[in-house]
């Protein structure tokens, strides 16, 4: 029987207008998104070759110790993700992590290389993207919710109405079963003209000599394409469960209500109210000044204290065992100066990241927030990228100063005091010998970021469909 009537039901969908023009939409939309991105791809990764290329070749250009130290790694550019077409996530406020170039000299004291973090281009606060980008964050956000309503409106008040409801319950046929036969005719009904868009706009991409997908993008794909069956199946079961027991009319004001709500003011919202009422951070300006005040005051103190020591030695000894007490302080003050300021960088960062997921955590109440997280994370976007890439810049970081310190160690007439230009090795070193950093993400880096909001839309789908089953058994038809 459940045979039956998934059939008849997928049959009265496919017939009907509605199924035409979703149809339509789906596939105008994703042709639309193809041909959008694979001009703002090619551009994008054309700049991020250029402006690798040049940074690489500034590093090797260089061939001594003490200038890696002083200049560092260069800039580290963030990789276009190749499936940004799913999720735009905000990257174009998001910034790359650069190098920090404060520097500063006292005497002859030159400051060495740290690393910063800029500062976004947007004050939202929970990071959505600028505008309305057509990724499929905004098809499957806007058109897997308001289209599954369309279908699902009148799938039991419109039977009731007619009549055949009570006829089809006189049947050896639990009401559970009509519920689970008509959420999954809806279901299918909606997955067969998303996955021909889906194919179609996979296939376009293909054609260009810019975009090849490697087996973890087709397995990100796959995924993706489950997430949004699972975020439609939220809404043909809220769908179901109201139109149990509301009248046709009454129904479809409902459930437009509810999707203004959920999918258009919950997340914009939300995560301004949260924001709000968190523990406020530091602005940009005021951290800066902070930094300064704070810079400045080390400095000045470890000014005075290298100038007390240079009156205290005889400007006529130039042996080195007198000068070393001097070198080591210098290398001490270096060291200290760039670990403070890396260390306020890295406090602040954290702080606005928390501040992020704090608005964040309560965004996800809305599913259209949750999946449009869990997109960017398969999508290699958007925050939990920017932070497994500034991960993997710190890791490189920490390798390339241990190469510095391995080099050195090297040299048995260096000193061996890594900062300053005297106490380290002049031997010059070749282009090949320095690491080169290579942004790089897995699968399962992204699988493990999106882990909580798949289950998290697995548990609205559920609770949903359950509500929906529970709401028929006690409706009078």
């Amino acid at each position: 029987m459940i045979w039956h009537i998934l059939k008849r039901e997928l049959f009265d969908h496919i017939n009907s207008l509605r199924f035409a023009l979703t149809t339509f939409i789906m596939i105008a939309l994703m042709v639309t998104n193809a041909i959008v991105h694979l001009q703002k791809y090619a551009d994008q990764i054309q700049a991020y070759s250029k402006n690798v290329t040049v940074s690489t070749n500034k590093l090797k250009a260089q061939t001594r110790l003490y200038r890696l130290v002083q200049r560092g790694p260069g800039e580290l550019y963030k990789r276009p993700s190749a499936l940004s077409f799913i999720a735009n996530g905000g990257d174009a406020f998001l910034p790359k992590l650069v190098i920090d170039d404060d520097s500063w000299t006292a005497g002859d004291v030159k400051s060495i290389a740290t690393v910063g973090y800029p500062e976004t281009k947007q004050k939202s606060k929970n990071l959505r993207p600028p505008g309305v980008p057509l990724d499929w964050v905004f098809i499957i956000t806007y058109l897997f919710s308001f289209i599954p309503i369309l279908f699902s409106f009148d799938a039991l008040s419109g039977e009731r109405e007619h009549g055949t409801l009570r006829l089809c319950l006189a049947n050896p046929i639990s009401r559970s079963l009509i519920v689970v036969s008509k959420f999954l005719g809806i279901l299918i009904a909606l997955v067969l003209p998303f996955t021909f868009a889906f194919l179609l706009n996979i296939t376009i991409l293909s054609t260009s000599p810019w975009i090849q997908f490697a087996p973890a993008d087709w397995a990100r794909l796959g995924l993706v394409f489950l997430i949004a069956c699972c975020y439609a199946g939220i809404f043909i079961a809220v769908g179901l469960m109201v139109s149990a027991r509301l009248e046709r009319r009454m129904s479809l004001v409902v459930l437009l209500l509810i999707w203004v709500i959920v999918v258009v003011f919950m997340p914009l919202t939300l995560g301004t109210l949260a924001v709000k009422w968190s523990t406020p951070i530091q602005t940009v300006h005021q951290f800066r000044a902070t930094k300064r005040e704070f810079i400045n005051n080390t400095r000045t103190e470890n000014s005075r204290k290298w100038s007390q020591m240079k009156r205290n030695i005889d400007r006529n000894i130039a042996q080195k065992d007198e000068l070393l007490p001097m070198l080591r302080f210098k290398m001490e003050w270096v060291n200290f100066d760039r670990n403070i300021r890396e260390d306020l960088n890295r406090e602040y960062l954290m702080a606005q990241i928390k501040q992020v997921q704090q608005a964040r955590f309560v965004c996800r109440l809305s599913p259209a927030a949750t999946v449009q997280y869990t997109l960017e994370s398969m999508a290699a976007t958007g925050l939990n990228r920017h932070r497994q890439f500034v991960e993997n810049v710190q890791l490189y970081t920490k390798r390339f100063r241990q190469f510095i310190v391995e080099i050195d160690s090297t040299d048995a007439e260096s000193l061996h005091l890594i900062g300053i230009p005297e106490g380290m090795s002049n031997k010059p070193i070749t282009p090949e010998q320095i690491p080169i950093f290579e942004d790089k993400l897995t699968l399962r880096d992204s699988f493990n970021s999106a882990l909580v909001d798949m289950l998290l839309l697995v548990l609205f789908a559920g609770v949903s469909l359950s509500g929906a089953c529970l709401f028929f058994l006690r409706a009078d038809v």
